[in-house]
């Protein structure tokens, strides 16, 4: 019976809203990427349906590495308690509850990054995707005098309703071949699909709706070279056409002169002889898989901070994992069900260790048959590799930089508390507060009231904004008053366990 009245009671302004203000509000709001806004009881009850079939398939929040696989920073997946509470709520025709009590809608996302110490902004351009997707290439000219490192990337769409995703490339050639493809067209930009048309060009940053951008820990930067350009590829969406962007690009720079430098490189890549089973080329009417394979130097271990991989529309899985040489498997990263269309670069949560001399592996099959609705060809026909959209591509990126001791331990998302990646309590218990959302104060019952612990909140920038040390006691209260309105991330640790949760702060 209790949980019969669990179900009937959930509502959307006590249960339902916080789940969607965390999770889907970032794309699903005015003149945000997504087709429609969830900002309002209104909204989520007229899309109640297709809100329940896309939590319940995991089709929504888009996030497509398995999360059993690897758990990345930042992972957009819902908890089945929060799908559980979606489901109960629609079955239960969807009440409102106390519009009074319902959180206060999240603002725009902002990284809360502070202020840049570059910002360029690419020319104003007016989207020509009318029947078919456009990638445009904009060159933001640099050129500093001397090399520089840089903390954290920072894209600001200039349309957050047309932009699809941008990719930003470093052009570090003599004679600034991307400016010089610019010039060779007569609109801003000129069209590029897959990278920015130079060989040599090195990827830097991707970016997707919902992104939230972090700093490099100081003692890492991503290099830029004198007198090279930024280029981005900027993606709009079909039917898009008409409507104008201003895409920007913040660079934060490290003030730690002795960083070290951390390169996103293409190890894996659909060339020979890392393609093992090349050419890269899918007959009509066939399922194919392809292997790639690459072998660190004896002398090189790497401390790899992020993958990030890359096909086009025939793709349908990609997973990726390296052998060490004792014969253990290292995971990276593990797409089920690939979509062009929700790719991205992936964090882990701590620096994984790749020993010398382990060999880098990943697995793409390509569905080139009728049963692929990705397929861009009707009926099918051979596709083999290339950069246009009816070609294909099979590349891993990795963030990787030289390992120096200590790298395992140095924490890339802001939900972990300083423990062993693999210690059973990492992934921990949920954690239920009240009064959720809440004004001055937050009270949680100790699950180890026996114990000391340690309890940290977190920003949604993934910035730390409290920490303090409980003793033994069974009821634990906390002070919000210090906190501005929004969402944050709360952490306990006792000796036993490891628990999170989410709350809000309401506007004061």
């Amino acid at each position: 019976m209790a949980g019969s009245f669990s179900a009937r009671s959930q509502t959307w302004a006590d249960n339902v809203a916080t789940i969607l203000f965390n999770n889907c509000v970032s794309c699903h709001r005015p003149s945000g990427i997504a087709p429609f806004s969830l900002l309002t009881y209104t909204d989520a009850y007229n899309y109640r349906l297709s809100i329940k079939a896309d939590v319940s398939s995991r089709h929504m929040p888009p996030w497509p590495p398995a999360d059993t696989y690897v758990h990345f920073a930042g992972a957009r997946v819902l908890s089945s308690g929060d799908i559980n509470t979606i489901v109960n709520w629609v079955n239960n025709n969807s009440p409102s509850g106390n519009l009074a009590n319902a959180p206060p809608a999240p603002p725009p996302p902002s990284n809360q990054l502070g202020v840049p110490d570059k910002s360029l902004r690419m020319p104003d351009f007016i989207s020509t995707a009318s029947g078919s997707d456009v990638y445009q290439c904009f060159v933001l000219p640099l050129r500093l005098p001397a090399a520089q490192f840089l903390s954290a990337i920072e894209v600001i769409p200039g349309d957050p309703g047309i932009v699809h995703h941008v990719l930003v490339f470093q052009d570090t050639t003599p004679n600034h071949a991307a400016q010089q493809l610019d010039i060779a067209t007569p609109e801003p930009g000129y069209t590029n699909f897959g990278g920015i048309g130079v060989n040599s060009a090195v990827m830097m940053y991707g970016w997707v709706p919902g992104t939230t951008t972090k700093k490099l820990p100081i003692i890492f930067g991503q290099k830029i070279y004198p007198n090279s350009d930024l280029v981005i590829q900027v993606h709009y969406p079909a039917g898009t056409s008409g409507r104008l962007d201003s895409t920007k690009v913040r660079l934060y720079y490290n003030t730690n002169i002795a960083a070290r430098e951390v390169r996103v490189d293409p190890i894996l890549n659909h060339f020979a002889p890392t393609l093992v089973n090349g050419p890269l080329s899918i007959p009509a009417n066939t399922v194919k898989t392809f292997e790639e394979k690459f072998t660190l130097p004896v002398l090189y271990t790497a401390s790899v901070l992020s993958v990030a991989p890359h096909m086009h529309l025939v793709g349908t899985t990609l997973k990726s994992f390296a052998n060490k040489p004792n014969g253990d498997t290292i995971r990276f990263i593990d797409i089920p069900k690939w979509d062009f269309h929700w790719q991205g670069q992936y964090y882990f949560q701590r620096p994984v260790i790749v020993s010398a001399g382990s060999t880098l592996r990943a697995f793409a099959t390509y569905d080139n048959t009728t049963n692929n609705p990705s397929n861009p060809n009707s009926p099918p026909r051979t596709v083999n590799l290339g950069e246009s959209t009816t070609d294909e591509m099979m590349l891993v990126y990795f963030a990787h930089t030289a390992y120096q001791t200590g790298d395992e331990n140095i924490i890339l998302d802001s939900s972990l508390i300083v423990t062993g990646i693999n210690d059973p309590r990492v992934f921990g218990a949920d954690l239920s507060f009240f009064p959720n959302p809440t004004n001055t104060s937050l009270q949680f019952r100790n699950p180890h009231p026996r114990d000391p612990g340690r309890l940290s909140v977190w920003n949604m920038g993934g910035q730390k904004v409290m920490e303090k040390t409980i003793s033994s006691q069974e009821w634990v209260t906390i002070s919000t008053n210090e906190l501005a309105a929004g969402a944050y991330l709360l952490f306990y640790e006792s000796r036993q366990k490891y628990y999170k949760g989410k709350f809000i702060v309401t506007q004061k």
